[in-house]
């Protein structure tokens, strides 16, 4: 007879971690069962860097978008070790042919997905606005061009987290005018 631990923990928008994730996150539960399902999500923290220590998990949903994210996804999280990640995107990913199967993890900079990563059915979109991993919205540089108040309030809503308001329609959607916001 056996245990399945499933491990599920919840940090989004709370803005309370930042820095790299440490070595020992999650350590116990490494220790027990590195096979079993891990659910983390991190979104919208200031996380910049990701610890290679997650390597020993085979079957972890990791969600980081819209972090500080700077340093790419180790590689060895996106190997054929690890096709259980992210609900086993990485290795769909991986089978359908793309370049990098670490977009399953994260989108790189210069590119955004709704989800902040790429799908087997939805890619990483160009977006020169997204500086750093996992994006999920670009600011649209032509409705922001000559018009410095769009500028400022997509940036104030990028900045304070305006995904998470109950009320942000039309946000950042390429040919809406800030009055429709």
């Amino acid at each position: 007879m056996y245990t399945v631990i499933l491990g599920l923990f919840y940090l989004f928008y709370s803005r309370f971690l930042s820095g790299a994730i440490p070595d020992d996150f999650l350590k116990s539960i490494r220790e027990e069962d590195p096979s079993v399902e891990v659910v983390v999500d991190l979104s919208d923290n200031f996380i910049t860097d990701l610890s290679s220590s997650l390597t020993t998990f085979t079957n972890m949903n990791l969600v980081l978008v819209d972090n500080d994210t700077t340093s790419p996804v180790p590689e060895e999280l996106c190997d054929t070790d690890h096709n259980g990640w992210v609900a086993g995107m990485v290795g769909q990913v991986r089978n359908g042919g793309a370049l990098n199967a670490c977009d399953a993890i994260l989108c790189p900079p210069g590119s955004y997905n709704k989800d902040g990563r790429l799908s087997v059915t939805t890619g990483c979109n160009v977006c020169t606005s997204c500086t750093t991993f996992g994006c999920t919205s670009c600011i649209d540089e032509t409705l922001t061009n000559g018009n410095k108040v769009c500028e400022i309030l997509n940036k104030l809503f990028t900045k304070i987290s305006g995904r998470t308001w109950y009320n942000n329609g039309n946000w950042l959607v390429v040919g809406k005018d800030r009055c429709e916001y």
